[in-house]
């Protein structure tokens, strides 16, 4: 079994951890990306294809609304279709609001705010003036209450923020986060085989290198079992050999060996209920931890499959910056499926911007094989507010 505590412990964040991949990694990033610029066009046609350049400079694809073509869907919805299927949504606020649609939105407050319904990674500009139209100017405090909207002087001056706006949220995805007890950190190499896991990792504060140096055994060979979590997986582990190497007073170079260990799991996981299959009382588990939603079955016995912790509680005590809280709360919720045995895998996680207090959360898994070895082959997906 997992090592339990009798007080919740609280997590370690190593906040200070920056990792800067190199351009081919970036680059193989952005490939897949859809990037969708947002903005009255007559106005900024000349920032549109500055931005467009610079989206394209990385390998990403630009998604401007004067390239869609001839459509038979209707051009509102067509636009918000573009939305949806976008990564990144990057806005720029000129001097005009622009024409109002049936909504009583402007196209691009229209879309601004599809995109935050819809999880995308939020990118604003406006344009250095004091000449903004009444509703432009309330569009864009509304947008400043949630996201930090710089402004731009020229085309130019707005490529070049652009370009290290996708390059900040390139790190950000290709910097893995992982999780070793209640340790948060960067890891630069995670090697995993025959039984045992590497880890290679920069750490940047004293408080995560100690609590990193005491998981390691004793002089007699005795180590207590961990979960640890990273890209999507989690298992049991025992710390068996850690390593540190000091280069600067503000960088300590470290290398972790664990060993896999195996774990009891709770042979009600893989039971059903009155029918019900164990991915599906997962899924209503999951969606009353994470959305508050009532359990249709509260009032049954359910075993160990009545309640699910809610696994991002323990971030909301720690008050960690926007930049960084999509990834540790993905690795949060990886640690209570997969660690807990409901789920073999995260297929898909997004996070949208912070609304008053709360997020979209898009999230998919793959129900676990479990005890009697028939895995479901249906992605199991749930989708709802959460408070963070």
């Amino acid at each position: 079994m997992w090592p339990q505590h009798d007080e919740p412990v609280p997590l370690v964040i190593d906040r200070a951890a920056a990792v800067t991949p190199p351009d081919d990694a970036i680059r193989e990033w952005a490939l897949d990306k859809r990037v969708f610029i947002s903005s009255v066009m007559a106005e900024l046609s000349n920032e549109r294809q500055a931005a467009a350049e610079g989206i394209r400079s990385l390998g990403a694809r630009p998604i401007l609304f004067e390239a869609f073509g001839g459509r038979d869907a209707d051009p509102s919805n067509a636009y918000l279709g573009e939305v949806e299927a976008s990564d990144i949504y990057v806005g720029i606020l000129g001097r005009r609001y622009g024409s109002l649609l049936p909504s009583r939105f402007s196209a691009t407050h229209a879309e601004f705010r599809h995109a935050e319904e819809h999880g995308l990674r939020i990118a604003v500009w406006c344009l250095e003036t004091q000449d903004r139209e009444g509703p432009q100017q309330s569009f864009l405090d509304e947008v400043r209450t949630f996201h930090v909207a710089p402004a731009f002087r020229s085309p130019a001056d707005l490529q070049q923020q652009l370009i290290e706006r996708l390059k900040d949220i390139a790190s950000e995805d290709l910097s893995p986060w992982v999780k070793l007890g209640q340790v948060l950190f960067r890891a630069t190499e995670v090697t995993h085989g025959g039984g045992r896991i590497w880890i290679k990792a920069r750490i940047r504060r004293d408080k995560v290198l100690r609590a990193l140096e005491s998981t390691g055994q004793d002089r007699f060979g005795r180590g207590d079992d961990y979960l640890f979590t990273w890209a999507g997986r989690c298992c049991n582990v025992r710390v068996v050999n850690v390593r540190s190497t000091t280069k600067t007073m503000r960088s300590t170079s470290m290398r972790l060996q664990l060993e896999v260990v195996d774990s009891e799991l709770d042979p009600f996981l893989d039971v059903s209920y009155n029918g019900i299959a164990p991915a599906r009382l997962t899924e209503m588990a999951l969606r009353t931890a994470l959305f508050d939603e009532p359990h249709p079955l509260a009032g049954e016995w359910l075993g160990s499959m009545a309640k699910m912790p809610d696994p991002l509680e323990p971030l909301r005590d720690t008050d960690v910056p926007d930049e960084i809280v999509r990834s540790l709360a993905e690795v949060m919720v990886v640690e209570q499926l997969v660690g807990s045995g409901r789920a073999a895998r995260v297929t898909n996680f997004s996070l949208g911007a912070s609304v008053g207090g709360r997020r979209r959360l898009d999230l998919a898994f793959e129900p676990a094989t479990g005890f009697t070895g028939a895995a479901s082959s249906q992605i199991v997906s749930v989708s709802g507010s959460v408070r963070l």
